[in-house]
């Protein structure tokens, strides 16, 4: 599939000054999947550390924050060092 030259130009100058939307459909189903995981991991750590719903509850919110920072912060970078 080949981007339009439009689109291209949108994703150079996102990549390079930021703080526009990422519409690069591979880089938000990593991020959805990377968050997904943390979410999941969250969920068992926060169970089994509190031994019920609250703590699974807290784990979730948990993961969605730092998996969302973490593979936000990685993408960006590799936004960066994209060509």
């Amino acid at each position: 599939m080949t981007e339009e030259p439009e689109e291209n130009a949108y994703n150079q100058i996102a990549d390079k000054v930021g703080l526009v939307p990422n519409v690069r459909g591979k880089d938000n189903l990593i991020q959805g999947a990377v968050v997904g995981v943390f979410v999941l991991v969250g969920a068992g750590v926060g169970f089994a550390m509190g031994g019920d719903m609250t703590g699974a509850g807290l784990g979730v919110l948990a993961g969605l924050v730092s998996g969302g920072l973490i593979s936000g912060l990685v993408l960006m970078v590799i936004g960066l060092l994209r060509k």
